[in-house]
């Protein structure tokens, strides 16, 4: 028989006895016993340890079954972290989701540049040829120079000239291959199409600058500084004060700013297809239809002043002229001036193409009183040989 402790007498030691005590800084005692009720030793009032201190030694403390021990209190020291709530989960989840998206974004960023810098204007080879052929064939001369190598003048780089180049000879069923060499740096194209009723097989060489290419020669460069043509032009456009002009494939139209003059190309229809085709320019001036008017007119003029002499030799009172007869009465001839000219014969002279060489024969007729008899009338085949300066304001013939 057991009897509770009495004050002085020392009860049994409790650690003796197999009792878990109270983690670090958890409740020591039953929480919730009941305040006022120490056994012994118990704090004296006013104190308050949260529970029975000083139950009976070998007891468990008040208010918990033997056995159990208290819930350890949330934020006590040695805790692990604190257990999610719903809410926490959702935000956790919402965030996981942000994130995948915004990578799922810029994943589709990425491979829209990319392509797009592939399949751009000058994003690869194969495009950049293709852009340069389309925009020939479109009369497009800037998105033609956007994928080739800028040239020393782009003067005759325009659309008007290029859109007259297609309307001679057209750019149609154009067909770009693979590379066949490509160094990441330099580049070669081979492209097939028709050129007018031409077909054209060009390999087109590139250079990579930045991250577009450029076609090598997009412009042909053409040496215009002996030309034999005054005030030569292309196209129209005056090209006296240059030595080599630059220029898209394809049809040339070369003439002269002085408008009695054209310019026939010795190398006929032919035309370069492609950038790096050899091109050379071989031009005749000749006598455009106005300039060949030009030249009839200074001849009937200077025809039309030796009819008025009255001479038997026409130089004696008109000087230059050069038409006569024999046994003539000096002051009695009265001149016809040919009508006429299909015997003359007019060519742009080698050394100055602004002056013309008029050759051939005209047949005069002329009536006069014979110093051996009355009046009588007889003709004088003439033989012509002089010039015409078409740079003249009021180009006349000058006989030799």
């Amino acid at each position: 028989m057991s009897y509770p402790n009495t004050p002085g007498q020392q009860g049994p030691n409790p650690y003796d006895q197999t009792q878990l005590g109270p983690s670090a800084g958890g409740q020591y005692g039953a929480p919730g016993g009941q305040y006022g009720q120490p056994g012994y030793g118990a704090p004296g009032p006013g104190a308050n340890y949260g529970g029975q201190y000083g139950a009976p030694y070998g007891q468990p403390a008040q208010g918990y079954p033997q056995g159990q021990q208290p819930q350890q209190a949330w934020g006590g020291g040695g805790g692990g972290l604190p257990p999610q709530t719903g809410s926490g989960r959702r935000k956790t989840i919402l965030w996981i989701t942000i994130g995948a998206a915004v990578l799922v974004v810029a994943l589709v960023v990425t491979l829209v540049l990319v392509v797009t810098r592939d399949k751009g204007p000058g994003g690869s080879p194969q495009a950049a040829v293709q852009t340069y052929l389309e925009a020939l064939a479109g009369g497009d001369a800037k998105k033609a120079l956007s994928v080739m190598k800028t040239p020393p003048s782009e003067d005759l780089l325009t659309d008007e000239i290029l859109k007259k180049q297609q309307d001679i000879a057209k750019i149609t069923e154009i067909d770009v291959r693979e590379p066949d060499t490509d160094t990441g740096t330099l580049a070669v194209v081979k492209a097939t199409y028709r050129f007018g009723d031409r077909n054209a097989d060009i390999d087109f060489r590139l250079n990579k600058s930045g991250d577009e290419w450029q076609i090598d020669d997009g412009a042909i460069a053409l040496s215009v500084e002996n030309l034999r043509i005054p005030q030569p032009t292309f196209f129209g456009v005056d090209i006296s004060d240059e030595t080599k002009i630059y220029v898209f494939p394809g049809p040339q139209d070369w003439g002269s700013a002085n408008q009695n003059i054209t310019a026939e190309n010795s190398n006929g229809r032919e035309f370069p297809l492609g950038p790096g085709a050899f091109s050379y320019v071989s031009l005749d001036a000749v006598l455009s239809p106005k300039g060949k008017s030009t030249v009839e007119t200074a001849v009937n003029n200077y025809l039309t002043t030796c009819a008025t002499s009255t001479q038997p030799r026409a130089a004696t009172d008109k000087p230059g002229c050069s038409q006569s007869i024999f046994g003539a009465q000096a002051g009695t001839v009265r001149w016809t001036k040919p009508t006429d000219l299909s015997g003359l014969s007019y060519r742009l002279d080698y050394s100055d193409p602004s002056s013309v060489s008029v050759n051939g024969t005209v047949q005069w007729s002329a009536t006069y009183v014979p110093t051996y008899s009355s009046s009588t009338s007889s003709t004088d085949t003439d033989y012509l040989s002089g010039k015409v300066d078409l740079s003249a304001s009021t180009p006349t013939f000058d006989g030799s």
